[in-house]
């Protein structure tokens, strides 16, 4: 589950048709939704905007409209419980549940630097630094988070960014907050990250210029990652398919929709959208759009 900007609630023109005629047609269909997303500084920090993709050339945001302000704010995602929003405070160690609706915000302490977060499971949010140690929070079934667990890592890389859950496993990614890193696979000890004390990482590429920030694509089954002004796309068995150079972008964090789109979110206050549902690949018969969407953009 996504930890960037996040996505909720696509709107698809077609979608039954999409699904039933393939990828190949999928380019032909509109869609619109909401992103909700963060700034690294300034008030409010959480804010939604809504978009809107017409299937072939156009692509637009609508004016963004403020949720509230956390004690710090960086990764953002869905807490799968309900429909609150789950942040994690920008190195403050917070991490707070925020209702979209009334913009309450509840904040507890974890025991690492709060940078990236990652809901592998309904059950449990994992969140590192930039890269950091690595902890567990189990969420609860009102949606309330619990106090952390130190898992320990070990192996290539001994901290982590960014957790990527896959139908084949953890993969993982090392680098600082420009990118440029390590990528790999992640194995905790228990084999599942709820219960994890311990997890060994694994290299299977080095000096990354995207790996950073990243996210699984149920879409294409791969891996997209991000950061510097690169989006890299991945199988699963760690080879890189396609890239993309996106020149004056520093890419943070972003998200699918599961139909072929990905929305990108560089520190320079752009989001790049990228409609790669007819050819599969990110640079194959793709359409790009980067749209200023808020200064101090993070996640």
């Amino acid at each position: 589950m996504k930890r960037g900007v996040w996505a909720r609630s696509a709107r698809v023109i077609g979608l039954t048709a999409a699904v039933m005629l393939g990828a190949a047609d999928a380019a032909a269909d509109a869609i619109t939704g909401d992103l909700f997303y963060t700034r690294n500084t300034g008030t409010p920090n959480i804010n939604t905007v809504s978009y809107s993709y017409d299937g072939a050339t156009t692509f637009t945001l609508g004016t963004p409209t403020p949720i509230t302000t956390t004690p710090g704010a960086d990764g953002i995602t869905g807490n799968p419980q309900n429909s609150n929003l789950l942040i994690v405070g920008n190195g403050s160690n917070n991490i707070s549940t925020v209702n979209v609706s009334t913009g309450a915000v509840t904040t507890i302490s974890s025991p690492v630097a709060s940078f990236h977060l990652e809901v592998p499971t309904a059950n449990v949010v994992l969140t590192a630094g930039i890269p950091g140690s690595l902890a567990r929070h189990d969420i609860l079934g009102d949606g309330s988070l619990s106090g952390g667990t130190v898992i320990a890592l070990s192996g290539t890389d001994t901290t982590v960014t960014q957790i990527i859950t896959t139908p084949s496993g953890f993969f993982y990614t090392n680098s600082g907050p420009g990118g440029t890193g390590s990528f790999g696979t992640l194995g905790f000890n228990t084999g599942n990250p709820e219960t994890a004390t311990s997890a060994t990482t694994s290299s299977l590429l080095t000096s990354l210029p995207a790996a950073h920030g990243g996210t699984y694509d149920p879409f294409t089954n791969t891996i997209i990652i991000m950061g510097e002004e690169h989006i890299t796309q991945l199988d699963l068995a760690g080879t890189i398919l396609a890239d993309i150079t996106v020149p004056g972008s520093i890419f943070d964090q972003g998200t699918v929709d599961g139909l072929g789109h990905l929305f990108a979110a560089s520190n320079t206050g752009t989001l790049s959208f990228i409609d790669y549902s007819a050819s599969g690949l990110i640079d194959g018969s793709s359409f790009l759009a980067t749209v200023f969407l808020a200064s101090n953009l993070d996640d």
